[in-house]
């Protein structure tokens, strides 16, 4: 082991052999100093690979960088990913088949991880935020460079624009590693800040199936922008309530399937992970659907975390509650009996309540309020089913209501 000029904050590390272990810790030492993006991720990987020699062809099998879709990294033998469809490494696992290491290079900067260009590589000189509470987020999400992100979207070009909501525009954009994304610029003109970090610090430490991937997140100057991966079918709400030919597109299975999806994700949130959230913004705009229509919660910014006594230092940077009460909960159960008549009824959210559609009474069964294309095609009885069970979520009397894992229960029994 050989270190060159101190001044130039880069050492090289030259091995000629090892066994397993040091193997091991190199090859984790190399990804987790030279990769913090997820483009770093897959050239780490190709540098992993290129550093090591395989003479039993035990990494050549599956470590094929030919492949473009996202989460191809996920096959490679060794590796488990954060989630199935993100190229994001969790962890690296490689049993002693042979591998011997060859060179590995490891570039070490004067700052925790290189995430983002500095102020000497922004051609426009743009001031890069060293905030230490930012220093916090890069723990749990990507940040990425904003030259990068405005290129990516002509300078935020109307054409590249797809929606607008409460704090801010939504663009997409096709990032250098192929992925399509959807980028949120935050609103400059109103503060916001504690909706960014709300959004990068819940939403970038959960991983579920159903919950939006976030990739990354932008602070410099006065910009805020939030990268999530794009889902090409947009939001509940436009297929529902734009035209009657896209609503008609949603058949009941499907409609059912989306409701599985939602109900499974707040179960989890509420019971199912590490800690206690309440999204608190439940509705058919936050709820985004995928390429295979399987719906992903969204827009995290007004949610309540629970206070753990293990809790990682970066969720200090929230305003935690020591213990959510059961009313918390049966807010996020009455506004998904709300989505739930959304997707049975087509009726606007407003116009839905109990007393409107006299879900309290027994003599619902004539559906006549339910979307005309839903009846008749064999599904009736499980349509009075969800009704029952929507007007069980919307209940006046909060602890009248079930929980978020009795409803994903109850729905998926219906499917």
């Amino acid at each position: 082991m050989k270190a060159m000029d101190s001044n130039r904050n880069i050492f090289s590390f030259t091995i000629v052999s090892c066994n397993f272990l040091y193997l091991l810790f190199l090859v984790l030492i190399s990804f987790s100093l030279g990769c913090n993006a997820v483009q770093s991720d897959i050239d780490c990987l190709k540098s992993i690979k290129n550093s090591l020699e395989d003479p039993l062809n035990y990494l050549g099998s599956t470590w094929q960088f030919d492949n473009h879709t996202e989460g191809f990294i996920c096959k490679f033998t060794g590796i488990q990913c954060w989630h199935p469809d993100e190229n994001k490494v969790l962890s690296i696992t490689l049993p002693d088949m042979g591998l011997k290491v060859k060179k590995i290079f490891v570039s070490i900067k004067n700052r925790t991880k290189r995430t983002m260009i500095d102020g000497s590589e922004c051609s426009d000189g743009i001031e890069v935020n060293n905030d230490p509470k930012i220093s916090k987020l890069e723990k749990i999400v990507t940040r990425m460079s904003f030259m990068e992100l405005a290129k990516a979207t002509s300078h935020f070009s109307q054409d590249h624009e797809i929606g607008k909501g409460m704090l801010g525009k939504v663009y997409k954009a096709l990032v250098p590693n192929g992925w399509n994304v959807a980028i949120k610029r935050l609103n400059a003109s109103e503060n916001l800040e504690e909706e960014f970090v709300s959004e990068i610090t819940i939403l970038g430490s959960l991983r579920h199936q159903n919950l939006v991937p976030l990739i990354g997140f932008c602070v410099e100057r006065d910009e805020r922008l939030l990268v999530y991966k794009y889902m090409p079918n947009g939001n509940l709400h436009e297929w529902l309530h734009t035209t009657d030919d896209k609503a008609k597109l949603l058949d009941f299975p499907l409609r059912v399937k989306i409701a599985v999806g939602v109900a499974k994700a707040l179960a989890w949130l509420h019971d199912g992970g590490n800690f206690h959230v309440v999204h608190s913004n439940i509705s058919t705009q936050s709820i985004l659907l995928d390429e295979n229509f399987d719906p992903k919660i969204s827009n995290f910014w007004e949610a309540t975390l629970e206070r753990q006594n293990d809790m990682d230092s970066s969720m200090c940077l929230l305003p935690l509650v020591d213990s959510l009460d059961f009313t918390s909960y049966k807010k996020d159960v009455y506004r998904f009996g709300v989505v739930l008549l959304e997707l049975l009824t087509r009726k606007e959210s407003y116009q839905l309540s109990c007393s409107s559609l006299n879900l309290s009474s027994s003599s619902f069964a004539s559906t006549l309020d339910v979307d005309k294309v839903l009846l008749g095609q064999g599904f009736d009885a499980m349509i009075l089913q969800l009704l029952e069970l929507a007007s069980n979520c919307m209940k006046f009397i909060p602890n009248q209501r079930p929980t978020m894992l009795q409803v994903y229960l109850t729905v998926a029994a219906i499917s």
